[in-house]
């Protein structure tokens, strides 16, 4: 059960109060479920998340490459690479000629909080990054400022191209001294608009805002201000953003919630998936997701009701990590990860409620088809 605490904190999107000049909206909310809504279920990889590659994605998959953020230990830098599709090779984002790729002047080298640039400037997205119509985007600190910045695709240009918000910062005191805890946003950007959250751990509020990119107006898409809340697993798809909000225990030891939905036509939050709380993937109409117990049973439910049906279960280490993500020829992928290595070890390929393939290693990843 402390595992599963640990998880839900790590998956959090934790954030600042914004400035106080944005003006805010809060969008109307039922507690319905999403029946007799027109549900819209495309995907264009240009403008839409690409959610199922982890909590922070520290991947970006277009039709020429995939674009990946590493942590460079020794030298407290992330480094953005790009592998070709067609050649499988894999390089520094960087355009400048005979550079070495090993000091933080290059391009594709963003300097973490840990290693400030002359300027302030320092990359806080913990390996996130995202493609956009052609761009990357990533989170970056300047003074007490978290700001989207803006890349081009071959790493040769960034600008900082929005403000988001300010720094989170607590106080706290634990075992008789004070501490002091910072807090960064994680983003998902879609369909026009920046997605993120306000999540202290075990605070006393939760918020999940966005902002359309480029604009400095800020809409509120649910607040909860009742005992520890938290919203987790943002998770785009279509016209629809899905995400899950609940409340922690006093204790830290039990979270309880549910699967909402925002209709991003109607601007309504509705209950997606009852006691929905942990992975979970929409794909062809169909919400798929694990049991609440953790114990390696998959359900599905259509996205516009709350029927569900069991469809498999799986085993695995209690200790370890999952995720639940589709592919484009319509099969589901169970991805299980070590939890001491962080590894990939188990893949699980299901089609329709039948396991047709388990492979003991990393085999697919969702937008690979593109």
């Amino acid at each position: 059960m402390k595992k599963f605490f640990l998880v839900l904190l790590l998956s959090t999107l934790l954030i600042s109060g914004c400035s106080t000049n944005n003006s805010s909206s809060k969008k109307s909310e039922s507690a319905s479920s999403t029946k007799n809504e027109s549900i819209n279920y495309t995907f264009n990889y240009e403008t839409d998340a690409q959610p199922d590659i982890g909590q922070t994605p520290d991947e970006a998959y277009t039709k020429n490459g995939v674009y990946h953020v590493k942590y460079v230990n020794d030298d407290d830098y992330y480094q953005i690479t790009f592998t070709d599709k067609k050649s499988k090779k894999t390089v520094p984002l960087c355009t400048k000629p005979n550079c070495s790729h090993k000091t933080i002047e290059c391009d594709a080298n963003l300097c973490s909080d840990d290693l400030k640039l002359s300027n302030g400037e320092s990359y806080v997205g913990n390996g996130y990054i995202q493609y956009y119509k052609g761009s990357l985007y990533a989170p970056f600190k300047y003074g007490d400022y978290v700001y989207l910045e803006k890349i081009n695709a071959d790493g040769s240009t960034r600008s900082r191209y929005m403000k988001l918000c300010r720094i989170l910062q607590v106080k706290s005191i634990q075992d008789g001294a004070e501490n002091n805890s910072t807090y960064y946003p994680t983003i998902t950007i879609h369909r026009g608009y920046v997605y993120f959250t306000n999540d202290e751990i075990h605070g006393t509020s939760a918020t999940l805002y966005r902002m359309k990119l480029g604009s400095n107006k800020l809409e509120v898409i649910k607040a909860m201000k009742k005992g520890h809340p938290q919203i987790i697993r943002i998770h785009p798809y279509g016209d629809s953003v899905y995400f899950i909000a609940g409340e922690m225990s006093e204790d830290g030891y039990k979270y309880t919630g549910n699967l909402y939905r925002y209709n991003t036509n109607s601007n309504k939050v509705s209950v997606a998936g009852q006691s929905v709380i942990r992975n979970y993937t929409v794909m062809n109409g169909y919400i798929y997701y694990e049991d609440k117990k953790g114990d390696g049973t998959i359900y599905r439910k259509k996205a516009e009701d709350g029927k569900s049906e069991r469809i498999v279960s799986v085993s695995y280490n209690q200790e370890d990590q999952t995720l639940l993500m589709w592919q484009y020829d319509g099969d589901l992928i169970l991805s299980i990860e070590d939890d001491t290595s962080g590894n990939i070890i188990k893949q699980i390929r299901i089609h329709d409620s039948k396991k047709i393939e388990t492979v003991n290693k990393k085999k697919y990843s969702p937008y690979t088809k593109l």
